[in-house]
């Protein structure tokens, strides 16, 4: 940390014990919610590099350390956590968000982050992004036992071939929810997005955590449905009727962290890898291109990263039902 009187770009100092600290990126809707007259709440989580806020309308935002991924709800800054506590007041103040007593975050020089987006006749023809699906599964690295439900990524691409597997641990995450992945799975082949909204139900709030790895899975598949039918509105035409009632059901069932990032899932708003991982598929990107993407989804959380890549995987596979499986 620099001390008083020592030049900083990311923070202005106001007392020894004190900074104003300067965020640098902020995501659409967190710039909207921090516009709103008497924008206040109290802090409902603290992490080593985030600090999640809830506000007094049951909004959530959250402000996380440079380098982290965007999100629309994100503001990335250069701060100091560590004071924070759950409970805490927050509030604006002179274009600052004042945390506790000790964290302010100046919001006058951050930049607005809004993801690209694929759009109809913008994406390249489904049969080449089917086989740009095909040689992620096969350059995929192996999910270890730490992966959540990233762990059925092997019996998510059986499936997509026709085959079975059926080889998990009786107490493993992924045996609890092993029927329900397989029945989305393959009702995603068959494009039935109201079977998918109905086992997905079992999903959500399963597992430990803010982000309980049911709700990053259910989440994952909904964001790539959602930009499979804006890129391609004459080949998917679902009702969103039973999605829209999914996600409206699973307020109560999952903690408000949890479910406001699921709600911007299904409606196409992720973390920006996952934005980048859907966008390389979508617009025929080279396999590496795909792959770095990945390794950034990857990295967010304890196996969040896994859960929305499995997930993902599985909305996808409503492109292969209009191809052959071998």
């Amino acid at each position: 940390m620099v001390r008083p009187g020592e030049a900083s770009h990311s923070f202005i100092p106001i007392r020894p014990t004190a900074y104003i600290w300067r965020a640098r990126l902020m995501g659409a809707k967190a710039r909207s919610l921090l516009t709103v007259p008497d924008f206040s709440g109290t802090v409902f989580a603290v992490l080593s590099t985030t600090v999640y806020l809830l506000s007094s309308g049951r909004e959530m935002l959250w402000v996380a350390l440079e380098g982290l991924p965007a999100h629309r709800r994100c503001l990335l800054a250069s701060f100091q956590p560590g004071p924070l506590k759950a409970g805490q007041s927050f509030f604006i103040q002179n274009n600052c968000l004042r945390i506790g007593q000790d964290v302010a975050i100046a919001l006058d020089q951050a930049r607005e982050w809004e993801p690209s987006a694929v759009g109809p006749g913008q994406a390249e023809p489904l049969p080449m992004v089917n086989t740009c699906l095909q040689e992620l599964f096969a350059a995929l690295p192996v999910p270890g036992k730490d992966a959540g439900l990233g762990q059925a990524i092997p019996m998510i691409l059986a499936i997509a071939s026709g085959r079975d597997m059926t080889t998990f641990l009786p107490d493993s995450l992924v045996a609890r929810a092993f029927g329900s992945l397989g029945e989305m799975a393959r009702a995603s082949i068959s494009q039935d997005m109201a079977q998918v909204a109905r086992k997905g139900r079992e999903l959500v709030g399963l597992g430990p955590g803010l982000t309980p790895s049911g709700d990053d899975f259910l989440g994952g598949l909904l964001f790539a449905a959602h930009f499979l039918k804006t890129a391609y509105p004459e080949s998917f035409c679902w009702e969103q009727e039973a999605v829209t009632d999914l996600v409206e059901w699973a307020q109560t069932q999952t903690n408000p962290l949890s479910h406001a990032i699921l709600s911007d899932l299904a409606l196409g708003h992720g973390p920006e890898p996952l934005h980048d991982v859907v966008n390389s598929l979508l617009t025929g990107q080279d396999l590496e291109c795909v792959r770095e993407a990945v390794t950034r989804l990857l990295g967010i959380g304890h196996t969040s990263g896994w859960d929305m890549l499995a997930g993902m995987l599985t909305g996808m596979l409503l492109i292969t039902g209009f191809f052959p499986r071998t």
